[in-house]
């Protein structure tokens, strides 16, 4: 039985996106190539931030913040860590498969970092 005790915690709407385009030339994703992505789901979720930090890619600075996105249990029949997420304009890039929390198959948790290019 599914316990409810903070599903108002819950309160962002977050779709999750696959990829249907190329990749570039080093095999990465265009994260914010809107016209490559499918909506595959829009769940209740809450989007908690968790760390940021700056780095140097090529010479460049740049900036990103991990998040926590936490939804209620559901089978997913993508790889989830090819996939994004989408909340109020902002995009996300899944870093880990979904972890069913406390074994429960109530929750789940996935850890996302907000795309800055």
């Amino acid at each position: 039985m599914a316990r409810y005790d903070d599903a108002a915690q819950l309160n962002r709407r977050v779709t999750f996106q696959r990829f249907i385009g190329d990749a570039d030339l080093v095999g990465d994703y265009q994260y914010l190539d809107d016209e490559n992505w499918e909506d595959v789901v829009t769940v209740w979720a809450e989007v908690k931030s968790i760390s940021s930090r700056t780095f140097d890619t090529a010479g460049q600075e740049q900036s990103e913040v991990t998040h926590n996105i936490k939804i209620r249990y559901r089978s997913w029949d993508y790889n989830v860590v090819n996939m994004r997420a989408v909340q109020l304009g902002k995009k996300y890039r899944l870093l880990s498969p979904p972890l069913d929390l406390a074994d429960g198959k109530v929750y789940q948790l996935i850890k996302a970092a907000e795309v800055w290019r």
